[in-house]
């Protein structure tokens, strides 16, 4: 049954955090945004101020709602342990963000490379964000 009374808000805070920060670094020009830049053939410096406004506000929220599913899914499994949660987070990566994303990309014509980019950025963060949750409960 999934419960929302037992949930750690203060480790689901922390999550939503590693997923805002670390993606505020990996999709900078120091990090990998030069990378996704060439590979997606958008420039975020040409972006007009109020769309890209609108846009990092979207990938907030929706960060804030990936990292409270994440921590509904690990309650509800149970997991408590950092080997349960690191198991979880690739889990749950493989099979609900990097298969799922395969088919966008490649029918966009985005390849390969972009592919990898933008699915090992939640590989990182599902994997740090489902150990923080198992074990901080």
């Amino acid at each position: 049954m999934l419960e929302f009374q037992d949930l750690n808000y203060w480790a689901i805070l922390v999550a939503w955090l590693v997923y805002t920060s670390v993606g505020a670094y990996w999709y900078s020009p120091a990090g990998f945004g030069k990378l996704w830049a060439k590979l997606s053939g958008v420039n975020h410096m040409k972006t007009p101020q109020d769309e890209a406004t609108r846009s990092i506000v979207a990938v907030s929220v929706a960060a804030l709602f990936q990292a409270l599913v994440l921590a509904v899914v690990i309650d509800s499994l149970g997991a408590s342990t950092m080997v349960e949660g690191l198991k979880l987070g690739v889990v749950l990566w493989f099979g609900l963000t990097a298969l799922t994303t395969v088919g966008n990309t490649l029918y966009m014509r985005l390849g390969w490379k972009f592919w990898w980019l933008n699915s090992s950025y939640f590989l990182l963060v599902m994997t740090i964000n489902s150990v923080i949750l198992a074990v901080w409960q």
